[in-house]
C-alpha cells in the first residue's frame, strides 16, 4: 500500500502533502529563528518519523556561508509534530553546509564539520559523538559520506 503523504524540504521548511489530492496536511520550519535567511536542508522519511538537518546560508561578499549550526528535528510523519531537536555546532563558520544525514537500524547518524553523532531515532537521545578526521584542509570543511550496508548518502562537493 502507497504511503499517504508525500514530504518536501526546501529551504529549512518540510511540507507534507496528501499523495492523493496535493493538499498540504502539515509544514514545519526548521526552528532556529532566522527564516529570512535560505537554509540548505536534508531529509529521511518513514512511515512513523520524519527526520531533518538544516542549516542557514548567509550571503557574505561573493560567498555564501553556512552558520556552522546544523539543526536535526524529528517529526512525527502523520502531524508533522516535533517529537525532538538538537542543534549540532560544527567549530566556526564554514565555506559550505556540511552535514550528512543517514537514518538506519533505530539510529539518526549525521556528519557535520568534524563530527560524527548518532542519535536514538525513537527518543533523540545522543548516543555518542566522534571527531572525524581529514575533513578540514585549511580551514574549509568537506562533506562526509556516510554508508552502512545496503545504505549510503553522500555530502554535497564544495
Amino acid at each position: 500500500m502507497p504511503s499517504q503523504l508525500v514530504i518536501t524540504a526546501v529551504d529549512g521548511i518540510v511540507t507534507a502533502h496528501a499523495r492523493a489530492t496535493g493538499e498540504v496536511a502539515w509544514a514545519f520550519r526548521i526552528p532556529d529563528g532566522k527564516a529570512d535567511h535560505p537554509h540548505v536542508t536534508r531529509i529521511h522519511a518513514d512511515e512513523q518519523r520524519v527526520v531533518v538537518v538544516a542549516g542557514r546560508m548567509e550571503e557574505s561578499g561573493f560567498f555564501a556561508t553556512a552558520d556552522a549550526t546544523a539543526h536535526v528535528c524529528c517529526l512525527d510523519y502523520a502531524t508533522g509534530e516535533l517529537l525532538w531537536r538538537h542543534p549540532l555546532k560544527g567549530g566556526q563558520n564554514i565555506a559550505h553546509f556540511t552535514a550528512t544525514l543517514l537514518v538506519e537500524g533505530g539510529q539518526v547518524l549525521v556528519a557535520h564539520a568534524e563530527i560524527l553523532v548518532a542519535f536514538s531515532l525513537e527518543t533523540g537521545k545522543q548516543q555518542w559523538q566522534r571527531k572525524v578526521e581529514r575533513t578540514a584542509t585549511r580551514g574549509i570543511y568537506t562533506s562526509v559520506g556516510l554508508a552502512v550496508p545496503g545504505h549510503a548518502q553522500q555530502g554535497d562537493r564544495k
